[in-house]
């Protein structure tokens, strides 16, 4: 599930304490959310116009620099867990085998620990981020739910829940985007792939669509009530050689015209890394955006998954 959620409002921003961006589900949470100061225009690239009033993109071309990860694992065949969702044959379609390796993912995921560190900037059209704060929480996973501890923002501790800080937040990058997309209940339509690569590994990339009608991707405001299911599409990046996926871009799209944001856009990096000696593909880096409706002005979140080691719970049974 991707929920999103906006603080006090800007300087000529109408919105306060609204929330937008759902994607169906209990898995994850995805949140963002307008800052409390409003950045200067500035132009950014020297690819980009000067004073451009374009608003950014999280899609890019060369994939964000990543922490050096261990090589995929050559066969797990043997897990104990792979008889229960067979793989296809290599010969396969590579989208369908993605399709199944999402699957397996879900069943052989352990309860794990990790730390997130989300640095909060707000931006005027492509100009400089400039930045907010940095929140930084404990992300336990633990038979497929995600929970948060341990909230600190600029380090410092305080007593609320990641979803109750004002600004932006932003929650569950794991499991629910993947799955989601590869539910057959989403009816994505998947194109032909082409050759690209993520994280310097050669990949095949799909685009995608999914219709309204079959989305679970839900906006919502504090000030409307109701919510509104939008269409999305985006891109994926998916390793021929293990059918694993590497990149998930998508933005939301038909968003209504009275919606107070026009722009909901994320994107999750996945890569391997050791839990316990054993290799596991996970997130490792995600990004966040949205802008308001008829402005340039946008919040961008940049979240950065650490320190991951498996989770054992303890407690005590009471008489």
């Amino acid at each position: 599930m991707l929920d999103s959620k906006y603080g006090d409002s800007v300087k000529e921003c109408p919105l306060c304490h609204a929330s937008w961006l759902g994607l169906a589900g209990a898995l994850a949470v995805f949140a963002l959310a307008f800052a409390t100061s409003q950045a200067m225009a500035q132009s950014q690239a020297p690819s980009t116009p000067p004073c451009s009033d374009e608003p950014p993109t999280l899609k890019r071309d060369a994939q964000p620099s990543l922490p050096p990860c261990p090589e995929p694992p050559q066969d797990d065949s043997g897990s104990s867990d792979s008889a229960s969702i067979p793989s296809l044959p290599h010969s396969a379609p590579l989208i369908e085998r993605a399709r199944v390796a999402a699957l397996q993912f879900s069943q052989k995921l352990p309860n794990f620990i990790c730390q997130e560190f989300m640095s909060r900037f707000t931006q005027q059209g492509r100009g400089e981020k400039v930045p907010q704060d940095i929140v930084s929480a404990e992300l336990i996973y633990e038979d497929g739910r995600e929970t948060y501890r341990n909230v600190k923002i600029n380090n410092r501790q305080t007593n609320k829940q990641l979803q109750d800080i004002e600004g932006a937040w932003s929650t569950g990058e794991f499991a629910s985007a993947l799955l989601d997309l590869f539910d057959p209940a989403s009816k994505a339509h998947f194109s032909s792939g082409r050759a690209s690569a993520a994280s310097g590994i050669p990949a095949q990339v799909y685009d995608f669509q999914v219709q309204a009608a079959n989305s679970h991707w839900r906006l919502s405001v504090a000030s409307q009530s109701g919510e509104v299911v939008t269409a999305y599409t985006g891109s994926i990046w998916v390793d021929p050689s293990t059918a694993r996926v590497l990149r998930i871009e998508s933005q939301a799209r038909n968003i209504p015209s009275d919606f107070p944001i026009d722009t909901v856009e994320s994107a999750i990096d996945y890569a391997y890394v050791m839990i316990e000696g054993k290799s596991f593909l996970l997130p490792v880096h995600a990004e966040s955006l949205g802008c308001q409706r008829g402005s340039s002005f946008c919040t961008h979140n940049i979240i950065d998954f650490r320190n991951y080691h498996e989770f054992k719970a303890s407690g005590k049974i009471l008489p």
